[in-house]
């Protein structure tokens, strides 16, 4: 076989997977704090129409439209290239993800059953891909 061909197709096979491990945790992040930020105007939240119109105009409120584009994108090429089924899980990695945004950027407190919840979904991403891996 071609060996331009074969380093194609390892890539093309490598690409889906960094979206998924890299690419989609980092959007879903981005997009949490992006709207933790434009949630935060500062207005009272009782006058929805004055709130409304300062998310609206907060530059915050675009980057979060822009990662949610983000995402979308990076999900169409991942789900284009793999099963739902093993793709599915890893997306529980932005939820730890986020929960260490939320103690890094807020300064948000954490607790041990906060450690514990992202400890059970990572074993629980672990176990849906050996479950994967097992069945092929």
């Amino acid at each position: 076989m071609n060996t331009a061909m074969a380093d194609s197709s390892a890539w093309q096979s490598l690409i889906p997977r960094l979206c998924l491990w890299l690419v989609l945790p980092l959007f879903a992040v981005a997009y949490q704090i992006c709207a933790r930020k434009a949630a935060a105007c500062g207005l009272d939240p009782a006058d929805a129409g004055a709130w409304m119109g300062c998310v609206l105009r907060n530059p915050w409120t675009g980057a979060m439209v822009a990662s949610d584009v983000g995402s979308f994108a990076a999900w169409m090429l991942v789900l284009r290239e793999m099963d739902l089924s093993a793709a599915f899980p890893m997306s529980a990695l932005s939820y730890v993800l986020v929960i260490v945004a939320s103690w890094t950027v807020f300064r948000e407190p954490g607790g041990v059953a906060q450690v514990m919840g992202s400890a059970s979904i990572m074993a629980g991403v672990f176990l849906m891909g050996r479950a994967d891996a097992v069945e092929r």
